[in-house]
């Protein structure tokens, strides 16, 4: 049985310090909080390529 809310989302990698940023409660942060660098074009689905 898996518990995990069908909301979840898979964290997103700075492109630029290539850290994860987990997405909390399906809010994609606008900002990486390690380097500052813009994160609104980098989506899951581009980690994947």
């Amino acid at each position: 049985m898996c518990f995990r809310p069908g909301t979840a989302a898979k964290p997103i990698e700075c492109p630029n310090c290539n850290k994860k940023i987990p997405v909390i409660g399906g809010v994609k942060q606008k900002k990486c909080p390690h380097c500052g660098t813009d994160l609104t074009a980098v989506s899951a689905e581009d980690e994947k390529k």
